[in-house]
């Protein structure tokens, strides 16, 4: 039996030195911490530690069992000081490896050393030990439910709390509790709202992967495998297909289709490339491509009675459309492996115009459109749970571009006074929120997310200019022109560190614009009709 193990079992036997022994009385600024979604990996540890606020050594947990771990009866049938078997119990549920850990705070900092997950840095999900004096042997054990972007940290106690007495008494009358307010997440430092010194954070080893996020609806521009597509409608209903090649270093256009009206959408599944648009007749036409079969062609819905353009996006294994038809009612078409073809239901009725949609990491649906007197109308799906609808704001002229941005949702459109206004709702935001981002445009906007949280919008502007408006953490909203001589609404994306934008000018010629960090400028060229 190695010291390290004969450690462990002693720390058990005298939990009353080892784990979770009162540091004092660290009870003010004690309250309920926010709700948050469920999520894989570290973000379902926050969620369980959360939904067990309030929670008793020998009480119902959240998931219907009794305490957590051995916290109601380890004590010699009683309760035990159980901040370790909260943070163990935490971590099993959410499916990381706890081999190793016990009732002991302390046994969680030789986890991590055994595991190479003890770090200074916090994360969510991370066990947070206290006062570690070496041998697997610590006063207390924390999970870490928020970090903060000014490096204060948000933690979640079992065993905390309890009144003064016995082992027994104060792990009777402990719970659950969030130690706020947020204080530094500092190895060394001794926040007092915890009384004790940080000696560790530890990653938990083995959780589930985190699912890819969901990807972003399609548009007129996509990348396959490493060249940059445009696709447009030149007006006498026929689709055009750009694409530069990296390898040739040049831009090769050919036609992907005719027969149709209004703008198409276009996306990348595995390794198909795929164009929808309206047909003339109103149809919902289909084009796809992949390296193997070439191009074709189907038709999702031949009587469709399309009036607006359509919005796609790839979700999972399934593609999904909707479109307004004639009668101002959102369709929704959609395909998958195990539909057995293209199947179809309605979403709503009064609207116009273009949709958007996107998905959320939970796996709901969303779509939003404008309603015919230019309210933002907004409708969702959710897992055994159906459509609902809501109303999200009103002042609409064009149609609205939306995001998933994390655990948000965001919405861009231009009112009839040519402002860009913006609405979003979040878990925190009390509601949805607005505000405006600029003037002077029309037309629908195209917005991305960068990968460091940076929000974009793009906008044609009454003069037929490129308007960029751009909202950064801790910065607010900016703005800058990046051309001019644009007759149709832009198309923007993120192609690894770059932005680029295309619009049609005056003769149909795709205009293309594009800023690359390495330079910190923007440039432009010309990729024909």
């Amino acid at each position: 039996m190695t010291l390290r193990t004969i450690s462990a079992i002693v720390a058990i036997t005298v939990a009353t030195l080892a784990g979770c022994a009162p540091p004092g009385s660290v009870e003010e600024g004690v309250e309920e911490a926010d709700d948050s979604e469920a999520a894989l990996g570290a973000e379902a540890i926050a969620k369980l530690a959360n939904d067990n606020i309030g929670k008793t050594a020998c009480g119902t947990n959240s998931l219907g069992g009794q305490g957590f771990e051995s916290s109601c009866f380890g004590n010699g049938g009683q309760p035990e000081y159980w901040c370790s078997d909260f943070a163990r119990w935490v971590w099993k549920q959410a499916g990381a490896e706890v081999d190793g850990l016990t009732a002991a705070a302390g046994t969680f900092y030789c986890y991590g050393e055994e595991h190479g997950t003890l770090s200074n840095k916090p994360h969510v999900g991370d066990a947070v030990v206290y006062n570690y004096q070496g041998n697997c042997w610590a006063d207390h054990v924390a999970l870490v439910s928020k970090v903060n972007p000014d490096g204060t940290i948000e933690t979640i106690s079992g065993n905390w709390g309890g009144q003064s007495g016995s082992q027994a008494h104060f792990s009777s009358t402990s719970s659950v509790k969030v130690n706020k307010p947020a204080y530094l997440g500092v190895v060394g430092s001794n926040p007092g709202v915890m009384g004790m010194k940080i000696s560790g954070f530890i990653s938990p080893a083995g959780l589930p992967k985190e699912a890819p996020p969901p990807v972003p609806e399609g548009s007129q521009a996509f990348l396959y495998p490493n060249q940059q597509h445009f696709l447009h409608s030149d007006g006498a209903g026929n689709i055009r297909h750009h694409f530069w090649d990296g390898g040739q270093q040049s831009i090769i256009t050919d036609t992907w289709g005719t027969g149709t009206a209004g703008k198409p959408v276009s996306f990348v599944h595995g390794t198909s490339q795929h164009v929808f648009a309206r047909g003339a007749d109103g149809s919902l036409a289909h084009w796809f491509w992949d390296p193997i079969n070439g191009g074709k062609f189907d038709n999702w819905a031949p009587n469709g009675g399309l009036a607006g353009d359509p919005a796609a996006i790839v979700i999972g294994d399934y593609q999904g459309v909707w479109a307004v038809d004639q009668a101002g009612k959102l369709q929704h078409y959609y395909w998958g492996p195990d539909t057995g073809g293209v199947k179809h239901d309605t979403w709503g009725e009064g609207v116009v115009g273009r949709p958007s949609v996107f998905v959320t990491k939970n796996g709901e649906q969303h779509a939003f459109a404008r309603g015919i007197s230019g309210t933002l109308e907004h409708w969702w799906w959710a897992p055994n749970a159906g459509i609902s609808h809501d109303t999200w704001g009103s002042g609409l002229a064009g149609d609205p571009a939306a995001l998933a941005i994390g655990d948000y949702q965001a919405v861009w459109a231009v009112d009839g006074a040519g402002k860009l206004q913006h609405w979003y709702w979040g878990p925190e935001t009390n509601g949805v929120q607005h505000d405006t981002w600029g003037q002077g445009v029309v037309g629908r906007p195209s917005v991305f997310v960068t990968g460091n949280g940076e929000q974009h919008a793009f906008a044609r502007g009454t003069g037929g200019t490129v308007e960029h408006w751009w909202w950064a953490p801790n910065a607010g909203i900016n703005h800058d022109t990046w051309g001019n001589g644009i007759a149709q609404d832009p198309t923007a994306v993120t192609i690894g560190a770059q932005q680029h934008v295309w619009a049609l000018d005056s003769t149909g010629n795709a205009k293309h614009w594009f800023w690359d960090p390495a330079t910190n400028s923007i440039k432009s060229d010309n990729w024909g009709k």
